[in-house]
């Protein structure tokens, strides 16, 4: 007996409706061995290769035979990578075979759970250039139950493996690796991390030179001839070129791999000048959603003259309208001038998992609706890839600045070294990555002085009106200023003796509740990059610590030691309460404003008064002296540490919820316990509350802290206990 030819037709149609669907079809015998795999999704095809997830997937795509011939109809299952699979029960001649479908993200949750899970995840260990080589992403069922109709009506005759070297989906009866059924057990899938979605980079909106409005331009020939033709962004009816799709498709896979080991910015530049190479497109933006609005990524041809606005959200209506119907935005460009002149553009949302992920904007006012498909269908089969890069990107900045804030946090515990301003300058620049800055530090009414700079041409603390050009005005109004090109906006010149390399820059203030003491100035970039929105988020998070340093320093600065001393306990070297409760109603006050959380905790040493009596006065500030170190070393640096009085200390969290101080108070109570002292084990009780709306006032604060202090040493003390609000009648709600 000969074999059939491994092309049958019946096979062919199975290749061109996987093909023209979008979606995986492979076919399966009662063994579970692959006899045509044709589209497979590419994490799939990596999974299945894998010792570790090879025994995941026999629990779903293994046991897809035997599912659908019981049931005696197609089953549909999510499989651990959050994969929606339908195993379709089909005929071969005699032969019972089952087509599992699909094997594509219908929510846009699981496809992010998936590019976490491969940035930072248990996928890490996966090539991201084979891992999403060929992600398949469908819009709704609808899109499966079309194929499954299809599958069904196609009648193959299989005979011959057509898996083409790709792995085979691993059966009931595969023999698993020992070491893989051993780690399986042993170490469950680990959850993807929560990932920052945050787009990187993007340009300045205040600052940009001109707009593009959504009004519908005019056009001499009627109504636009997309409406109607269109691809279907969410793969759910594309048309099929069949003339071109070989040629586009040898083209992507040649494409994707080289996109993937470049930055997230080159890639987007990148895809642009892909599109111009390709498909003769020689001016376009690429586009991406920050919160709301679309920011460019990149930009060739005329628009890559500057930076420009999209002036469109993201769920405008229009924008659905262009989903939902498969027709582009027409905009026009907003410029003073003869209309003549305005330059249109065809806006492209880029649908991936049901959500709009990119657009592509094109310098057109027509485009062949045939070309249009081809180039929205590249669009979203690079826009899943390209997620993967922006994502990894965040998480590697994410980990950047969390060290950087650690080592900044470390650094200012050295609040009274002789090179402290110094060291506050560098790491701050280091942060934002800047190649020039500057501290500044005064009010707005006496004026300002420099007090340490990194990379300045110019002798800083003996130049003449130190801050009149920008950060004078920036301290008065109080609010950060991220300029991206300074030639655009107007502002006075900078002296030439200091040659900056960029146009860029950033002007920082620091407050003290309402209160302006100080401006952080960037410039020079690293690389001749601009300032992003990224860097002042970064800022964002040291300002509070910031600000009490900056203040404790101001203060020893300009009198001395004896206003170090009336604002500091002699013993512990730790502020006092004075000081402590003028920082709790500044910091109440930035509550109010700003609807961030603040905590405050007291804690009193257990038993001291035995303490004192037993091994006398010397011990027990011995004692004291200790816990003051242990506070200082624990705390981070934002948080105000005080004795407020005998053996009791203060700690003031601004931006701190209940939750993340009841972790303070547990790791401090925790340290305490197990730190040795000279004479004997010594214990604390804390008290915990944090600002609500019952409680809006430093007394009111304070009391509710005593309160759950009382409580604390009422229940056996060297616990914590939180005040959580009035309970009925006169009882307190503590806990």
């Amino acid at each position: 007996m000969t074999d059939r030819p491994k092309n049958s037709g019946n096979e062919k149609n199975l290749n061109a409706i996987a093909e023209q669907s979008g979606l995986a079809v492979v076919v399966v015998d009662k063994d579970s061995r692959a006899l045509l795999v044709s589209n497979n999704n590419s994490i799939c095809g990596e999974l299945y290769s894998s010792a570790e997830f090879a025994p995941r997937c026999a629990e779903f795509c293994g046991k897809a035979y035997a599912s659908a011939v019981e049931a005696g109809a197609p089953t549909s299952y999510e499989c651990h990578a959050g994969l929606q699979c339908r195993a379709v029960p089909i005929k071969s001649g005699k032969k019972q075979l089952v087509a599992i479908i699909g094997r594509a993200f219908l929510s846009s949750r699981n496809y992010r759970n998936a590019t976490a899970r491969a940035v930072a995840g248990d996928w890490r260990s996966f090539p991201p250039s084979k891992l999403f080589e060929n992600v398949i992403i469908a819009g709704s069922p609808s899109h499966l139950d079309k194929l499954e109709q299809q599958v069904k009506a196609s009648e193959p005759d299989i005979s011959v493996s057509q898996a083409r070297n790709e792995p085979e989906p691993v059966s009931k009866n595969t023999e698993i690796p020992k070491e893989a059924i051993v780690e399986t057990a042993e170490k469950p899938t680990e959850a993807p991390p929560v990932i920052d979605q945050r787009a990187p980079d993007p340009f300045e909106s205040s600052l940009l030179n001109y707009n593009l409005d959504t009004s519908p331009a005019e056009s001499e020939g009627g109504p636009d001839p997309f409406a109607s033709s269109m691809m279907n962004f969410r793969l759910e009816s594309l048309p099929a070129f069949h003339q071109h799709d070989a040629s586009d498709r040898e083209a992507w896979q040649a494409f994707i791999p080289s996109l993937l080991q470049v930055s997230y910015r080159l890639a987007c530049q990148r895809i642009l000048e892909f599109l111009a190479r390709h498909y003769g497109i020689e001016s376009s933006i690429w586009l991406q959603p920050e919160g709301k609005e679309f920011e460019v990524a990149a930009a060739i041809g005329e628009f890559a003259n500057g930076p420009m606005k999209i002036g469109i959200t993201t769920d405008d209506k229009r924008i659905r309208a262009a989903v939902r119907d498969d027709s582009p935005i027409l905009l026009k460009e907003r410029q003073a001038g003869s209309v003549k002149h305005q330059r249109l553009i065809q806006l492209f949302p880029v649908v991936i998992g049901g959500r709009v992920r990119n657009a592509l904007g094109v310098a057109s006012e027509r485009m062949d609706p045939e070309l249009s498909g081809r180039v929205l269908k590249f669009c979203r089969y690079v826009a899943s890839r390209l997620e993967i890069l922006r994502l990894r990107e965040a998480v590697a900045e994410r980990e950047r600045v969390s060290r950087m804030l650690r080592e900044f946090n470390d650094r200012l515990r050295n609040v009274d070294a002789d090179n402290f301003w110094q060291q506050l300058m560098s790491v701050s620049a280091e942060l934002v990555g800047a190649e020039r800055a500057s501290l500044l530090v005064g009010g707005a009414a006496e004026g300002l002085t420099a007090k340490a700079a990194v990379g300045a041409r110019v002798d800083l603390a003996h130049a003449t009106d130190i801050g009149e050009r920008v950060a004078r005005t920036i301290l008065e109004k109080g609010k950060p200023v991220l300029v991206t090109d300074a030639a655009r906006i107007s502002l006075p010149p900078a002296p030439s003796e200091r040659q900056y390399k960029t146009a860029s820059f950033i002007s920082y203030p620091i407050t003290l509740g309402e209160r302006g003491i100080a401006v952080l100035n960037f410039t020079d970039k690293v690389n001749g990059q601009r300032f992003d929105k990224h860097d002042i988020e970064t800022l964002d998070l040291i300002a509070p610590q910031l600000g009490v340093a900056v203040d404790r320093m101001v203060l020893r600065d300009k009198a001395g030691e004896y206003a170090q001393l009336s604002i500091t306990d002699s013993l512990t070297g730790l502020l006092n309460r004075r000081y402590l409760e003028e920082r709790l109603t500044e910091e109440i006050k930035r509550s109010d404003r700003s609807g961030e959380p603040v905590s405050f905790m007291m804690l009193d040493v257990d038993e001291f008064k035995s303490y004192n009596d037993r091994f006398g006065h010397p011990a027990g500030d011995e004692a004291l002296e200790i816990i003051a170190r242990v506070l200082k070393e624990t705390l981070r640096g934002a948080d105000i540490a005080a004795r407020y009085g005998g053996e009791e200390f203060c700690v003031l969290l601004p931006q701190t919820t209940t939750d993340e101080a009841e972790r303070i108070a547990e790791r401090i109570r925790h340290t305490i316990e197990n730190t040795k002292f000279p004479k004997r084990k010594v214990t604390v009780s804390i008290g915990i509350a944090s600002r609500s709306s019952s409680i809006s006032v430093v007394r009111d604060l304070i009391e509710a802290t005593d309160k759950a202090l009382y409580q604390a040493k009422r229940d056996g003390r060297n616990r914590i206990r939180t005040y959580a609000g009035p309970g009925e009648g006169d009882d307190e709600n503590i806990h």
